[in-house]
C-alpha cells in the first residue's frame, strides 16, 4: 500500500538528516507498506531496492519519462558534472557530524545518479545536484500501529534560482528502485517468512496512485512535446536567425498568402502550437500537484486536434502527443470515477507549499 503524507510526517521525526539540511525544503513524503516487516529489516529493504535500482526496475512509462528527462538534460547542459556535487555545490557529506562520518557506507546505487551520504539502522540518505536543484532522497524505517514497520521516502530540495524553483515543483524524483507499493512481493522479500502469514491486503491505494501518475506523465509529455517543437524550430530549423526581422517590424506588411521566409519561420516557432502546448502541459502538472483532476475535455480537445494533424501531416511525431492524450483521458476519468472528480482540490496545504 502506497500513500502520500504531509511534510510534517517527515519534519516531526528525529531524523539525523535534519542536522545537515536546514536550508532544504520538504518537497514530497511517501509511505510504502511492507506487511510483516520488523524493526531490524531496514537493511534488507535497502538490499531489495539496490537489487532493482535503475531504469530496468521501473515501468515502461516511467523509463520513457526519465529517458526523455536525461536527454533534455544532456541537450541543455542541466546535468553537466560542473553543475553537480563537487562542482556547483559542495557535498553534504562535508556537513556530517563526526559520528555519521564514521558509519560504514555502502556503494552508490547502480543506474541512478545519486551519491550516498550516510546509512544507519533505520535511516539512509543520498544526494544529487544539477543546474536546477540540489536534492536529497531520504529513506526511513518507521513503526506502524499494527506492529509492522514501513518505508518512508522524503524528497528534500534546494532550488537554484528561479529556474530551480520552477523545475523542482513538478520534476519527478528518481527513486532508488522498485518500491513496495509497486510490487506486492516486495514485502515478502524484505520481511521474510513472517509476511507470508499476513492476510492478503487490498491494493486500492497503489491503483489510485497509478491513476495519478498517468496524469503526471501526460502533463510532462505534453510539455516536452511543445518545448521540443519550439526549441527545435528555433535551433535546428534556424528560425531564430530571422529574429532581427521579427522585432524590427519586417512582418507588418507581409502577405500571409505568400509568406516570406521570416514569416514562415515565425509561425513555425514562436507563433506555433508549441508554446500553447507547453502552457497546457504545465497547467496539467499544476493541477496534478494540487490533486485537482483535469477536466476530460482537455484530453478530448487535444486528441481531436492530434488526429487531424496526423491525417494532414503523416510524417510528424503525433503518436507521442496521442499517447499523452490517452494517459490524460484515462487517468482523469478513472480518478473522477474513484472519488476525486474535477474540479476538486485539497483544502489544506503543507507549510512548504504555502511558503512558495
Amino acid at each position: 500500500m502506497t500513500r502520500r503524507l504531509p511534510g510534517t510526517e517527515h519534519t516531526s521525526r528525529p531524523w539525523r538528516i535534519h542536522e545537515i539540511t536546514p536550508d532544504f525544503r520538504v518537497e514530497d513524503v511517501w509511505a510504502f507498506r511492507t506487511p510483516g516487516a520488523g524493526p531490524d529489516d531496514f537493511p534488507a529493504m535497502l538490499a531489495a531496492l539496490r537489487a532493482t535500482a535503475g531504469p530496468a526496475g521501473q515501468s515502461l512509462p516511467t523509463r520513457l519519462l526519465f529517458a526523455v528527462r536525461w536527454k533534455l538534460g544532456a541537450l541543455f547542459g542541466w546535468d553537466d558534472p560542473r553543475q553537480g556535487v563537487g562542482g556547483r555545490v559542495r557535498s553534504l557529506r562535508e556537513r556530517l557530524p563526526p559520528d555519521l562520518r564514521l558509519e560504514p557506507l555502502s556503494p552508490d546505487f547502480d543506474g541512478i545518479p545519486f551519491t550516498n551520504l550516510y546509512e544507519l539502522g533505520d535511516e539512509f540518505a543520498m544526494e544529487l545536484a544539477n543546474e536546477a536543484v540540489h536534492t536529497v532522497c531520504h529513506l526511513g524505517w518507521v513503526p506502524t500501529d499494527n506492529g509492522d514497520h514501513e518505508l518512508r521516502m522524503a524528497a528534500l530540495v534546494k532550488p537554484n534560482g528561479l529556474f530551480g524553483r520552477l523545475y523542482s515543483r513538478d520534476q519527478p524524483v528518481p527513486v532508488p528502485g522498485r518500491l513496495p507499493g509497486d510490487d506486492p512481493a516486495m514485502g515478502t522479500r524484505v520481511a521474510g517468512p513472517r509476511s507470508r502469514r499476513q492476510p492478503r491486503r487490498s491494493h486500492a491505494v497503489p491503483r489510485r496512485e497509478w491513476r495519478v501518475q498517468m496524469i503526471k506523465w501526460a502533463g510532462w509529455l505534453i510539455t516536452l512535446f511543445g518545448a521540443a517543437h519550439t526549441v527545435g524550430a528555433l535551433t535546428v530549423e534556424k528560425a531564430a536567425s530571422h529574429a532581427g526581422t521579427w522585432f524590427s517590424g519586417g512582418l507588418w506588411g507581409d502577405d500571409l498568402a505568400a509568406m516570406s521566409p521570416a514569416n514562415s519561420a515565425y509561425w513555425l516557432s514562436v507563433a506555433s502550437f508549441g508554446v500553447p502546448l507547453v502552457v497546457v502541459g504545465l497547467i496539467v502538472l499544476w493541477l496534478d500537484r494540487r490533486r485537482i483532476t483535469p477536466p476530460p475535455f482537455v484530453a478530448w480537445t487535444l486528441g481531436v486536434w492530434t488526429v487531424v494533424g496526423a491525417v494532414v501531416l503523416v510524417a510528424t511525431p503525433w503518436p507521442i502527443l496521442l499517447l499523452a492524450n490517452i494517459l490524460l483521458l484515462v487517468g482523469a476519468r478513472r480518478t473522477a470515477r474513484h472519488g476525486n472528480p474535477a474540479p476538486h482540490a485539497r483544502t489544506t496545504r503543507t507549510p512548504q507549499e504555502t511558503a512558495l
